[in-house]
């Protein structure tokens, strides 16, 4: 006799969990997706080094280089092969090479940008678009979070059920879609922040690929 009581409870436990999914908005999307890839927060505090090594289309050498943070001082060290310099807030240092002072603070953001997604897009200024947007890669359903810019606008790719980060992709010329997109393969954890191993860049307007970039290993500070 209490079945069809237990079914009408069920039903209205499903119904109230696809509203509250309904519910969530870009920003909400993107502080679950932080909470899944930094749950404790180290990204602000971090202080690490970042051994990578790219993989790229025939015909163009791969290579190995180190990328060292200290996020608390706004500090990026980068080393490759006859390059080794300093970022330090405003302030460049060439230690070995040469590099002009705006394509060492371009690296220095491009680095702590790209490595520290999810939990750059906290960042002050950062405007988050409250519509969620669904679609398809590879067969596989996401949310997706648009996230605006001055000079060009990224879209986030979310897993729906963890809010793990699978992919991004960036358009310099929206109506035109020119830009590229970069699928994400596999963990690194430290400390209980998870950064994507692997990241795959194509472009957006033809089918090319660009590179893969490999996180080797990740060593503290």
């Amino acid at each position: 006799m209490m079945r069809p009581v237990y079914i009408l409870l069920f039903a209205f436990l499903i119904s109230c969990t696809a509203d509250q999914n309904e519910a969530l908005t870009g920003p909400d999307l993107i502080k679950k997706s932080i909470a899944y890839h930094d749950p404790n927060g180290i990204w602000p505090e971090f202080k690490g080094t970042l051994r990578i090594q790219d993989s790229l289309p025939e015909g163009r050498v791969s290579r190995r280089y180190d990328v060292s943070f200290d996020n608390t001082l706004s500090k990026v060290i980068y080393r490759k092969d006859d390059l080794h310099f300093i970022v330090w807030g405003d302030s460049v240092q060439v230690f070995e090479g040469e590099v002009t002072e705006e394509r060492a603070k371009m690296l220095r953001n491009y680095y702590t940008y790209l490595w520290g997604l999810p939990m750059k897009l906290n960042d002050p200024g950062t405007l988050i678009d409250e519509k969620v947007l669904e679609e398809t890669l590879d067969g596989v359903r996401y949310h997706v979070v648009r996230v605006p810019y001055e000079k060009d606008i990224w879209y986030f790719y979310l897993e729906p059920e963890t809010y793990r980060m699978a992919a991004y992709k960036f358009y310099q010329d929206e109506p035109n879609q020119k830009g590229e997109i970069i699928y994400l393969e596999g963990e690194t954890e430290f400390e209980g922040m998870k950064i994507p191993s692997n990241r795959t860049w194509y472009r957006t307007e033809k089918p090319e690929f660009l590179a893969t970039d490999m996180l080797l290993d990740l060593v503290s500070n």
